[in-house]
């Protein structure tokens, strides 16, 4: 069972790099991928200059092997014996048809020689191959034993030239040569260098060369220091380059955040500067300055509705705290318990109001997308029986001479999704709005639209300005001061109404008209 400690490691690894900072991970990502991309790089450059030099070194191998078979040629030609001048002072095997020739390569790694194949019999002029061999221990035969050539100069022993060879492997680069029986009307060799006829063994003769690495690995060595040197340099400049580029672009998002530390309340008026690039930051910023416009928009609203509230409840709370005052003076004046009441019932209502503003500021919106389905999924709210059942209740809850009420609506009954009792206060609202400031008549009209369902309350009173059209809707507003309380009402009756109606993915607007008020509610069906 592996040890707990240690499977608990990469998740030590995994918290450290995350505290780190964003620059810091940064420049070690960028410097950890130069690194291994400057390595990868430089090991190409290593393969290739070695690829390239051991390419050059074949070429060279094959063009000695040709040169040795031509003076291998010229040789036999002259002097047959003088031969072993040739395989003794280079690393070469000639074969011949009888085998190979005796010299110290042969005799020192007879395993390797026996891998080398004679020239095809098919071979044309100019063949030429290349063997792998793989050159082992040399062989006991293989000994200190000095010779000298026929010129007399001494020749390397056998086990000194085959120690260079020890435990290498090399190519052997092959071509071959034709010598022919001598003839009276052709020469016997079929090269032009060869001077006169000879007596040489006639036959297909494959020499082979090795093709030494010393120049191609020293080529390619030699380049080790200098990428030794280069490629953490150029790891080093990437993740300081990274460092940097990560700094500046962290910048305008510091800037960001030292304006934001600088705001200790909605409403402040402080904003973030915008950069002038168009990328993520700059639409954070953006974002940013409109989540601050809301929350200002939201806490001046706040205030303004705390100090309506305020204003509002003293003239209740006041009216009936005098309202008392007056009954326990003077207890048996008329009508004393009948004002407590009204002003009692009043404070009540706008109460009510604040508690139902309250509850749907702190109901969040429905998004917008998806709307139908949503719409379909909730409970259905018969329209029609709705609006009959508020039209028979206006006359007794509304003082004083009431309207004529008349509602006009297909003989299909109209329902949308929502909540029916949101819905019946949204309603009750506009009719009693409409029936405070109509003259004689009230007009209720349910019509249906593609996906939509339309409810218009109009009344025969004054028309409404077009300046006021959208201000009636913000709370507390009331387009006649002069009027009192009690008929006047607390100016939030359409703004309930509004709420209510966003709530439920709708539109209400007062519209144009030419005599009197209306309002037009839009619900989805």
């Amino acid at each position: 069972m592996p040890d707990p400690a240690l499977l608990r490691i990469p998740g030590r690894t995994l918290l450290w790099w995350a505290r780190l900072p964003t620059r810091a991970r940064t420049a070690c990502a960028a410097g950890a991928a130069a690194l291994i991309l400057a390595g990868a790089g430089a090991w190409w450059l290593h393969h290739d200059v070695y690829a390239t030099q051991m390419t050059a070194a074949r070429g060279r191998a094959l063009a000695q092997s040709r040169a040795v078979s031509a003076e291998f040629a010229r040789i036999q030609a002259r002097d047959p014996e003088a031969t072993s001048d040739i395989i003794d002072l280079w690393p070469v095997v000639i074969i011949g048809p009888s085998g190979p020739f005796a010299s110290w390569l042969p005799e020192a790694f007879p395993d390797a020689a026996r891998t080398l194949p004679p020239a095809p019999a098919s071979a044309r002029p100019g063949w030429g191959t290349f063997v792998p061999v793989h050159f082992g221990t040399p062989a006991s035969s293989c000994r200190q034993d000095p010779s000298h050539t026929s010129s007399g100069q001494p020749v390397t022993d056998c086990l000194s030239k085959a120690a260079a060879l020890a435990g290498q492997s090399l190519d052997m680069a092959g071509t071959s040569v034709d010598i022919h029986t001598p003839d009276i009307h052709t020469p016997d060799i079929h090269t032009p260098d060869i001077p006169s006829p000879s007596s040489a063994p006639a036959g297909r003769y494959t020499v082979y060369v090795a093709v030494t690495r010393t120049e191609a690995a020293q080529a390619a060595d030699a380049l080790i220091p200098a990428l030794a040197g280069a490629v953490p340099l150029a790891a080093l400049i990437v993740a300081l380059s990274a460092w940097v580029a990560t700094t500046r672009a962290l910048r305008p998002i510091e800037a960001i955040r030292t304006r934001l530390a600088t705001v200790d309340q909605p409403g402040a008026g402080t904003r973030v500067p915008v950069p002038a690039a168009e990328d993520e930051i700059t639409r954070l910023a953006r974002t940013t300055n409109d989540t601050l416009d809301i929350l200002d928009a939201h806490a001046h609203r706040q205030r303004r509705f705390i100090a309506d509230a305020a204003h509002e409840l003293r003239s209740p709370v006041t009216g009936l705290r005098a309202t008392f005052e007056v009954a326990l003076t003077h207890p048996r004046r008329p009508g004393a318990l009948t004002n407590a009441l009204q002003a009692a019932t009043r404070l009540q209502h706008l109460v009510e109001d604040l508690l139902t503003l309250a509850r749907l500021d702190n109901t969040p919106s429905p998004p917008t997308t998806g709307t139908k389905a949503r719409a379909r999924a909730r409970a259905r709210v018969n329209l029609t029986d709705l609006v009959q059942e508020l039209l028979l209740e206006i006359p007794h809850t509304q003082p004083g001479a009431a309207p004529r009420l008349t509602l006009r609506a297909p003989d299909a009954p109209l329902d949308v999704p929502g909540d029916r009792d949101q819905l019946r206060r949204l309603l009750r609202n506009l009719l009693d709005n409409a029936a405070r400031h109509a003259d004689t008549q009230v007009t209720v009209t349910l019509d249906s639209r593609p996906g939509w369902v339309e409810c218009a309350v109009h009344n025969d009173g004054d028309p409404i300005p077009e300046a006021d059209r959208e201000r009636i809707f913000e709370r507390f507003t009331r387009l006649d001061e002069a009027r009192t309380r009690d008929t006047g009402g607390s100016g939030l009756g359409l703004a309930i109404a509004r709420d209510i109606t966003h709530h439920h993915q709708g539109t209400l607007t007062a519209t144009p008209t030419s005599q009197g008020a209306t309002f037009l509610l839009r619900l989805p069906s």
